[in-house]
């Protein structure tokens, strides 16, 4: 079986920037948008908040990366 390096590289691309996308997303359809000095008292909240969106984003795109790769595998399941 022939791996393809550049579906894993988008794999990994897409892991590392999905929950950081998703974030700024959230983060600008706010109903008040925050401003520089909200963002700047509450900064430990915004990192955390962004390290969890991370962490959410690269554990979700490789689930979905696994589920495929079993699906294709082992599929139709009848």
């Amino acid at each position: 079986m022939v791996k393809n390096k550049k579906s894993n590289r988008l794999v990994w691309i897409l892991s590392l920037t999905f929950g950081p996308i998703v974030y700024c997303i959230l983060l600008l359809n706010l109903i008040g948008m925050p401003n520089i000095e909200f963002i700047k008292n509450n900064i430990i909240d915004l990192l955390v908040t962004i390290a969890v969106c991370w962490s959410v984003g690269f554990v979700s795109v490789w689930i979905w990366y696994w589920l495929g790769k079993f699906v294709i595998k082992y599929g139709p399941f009848m």
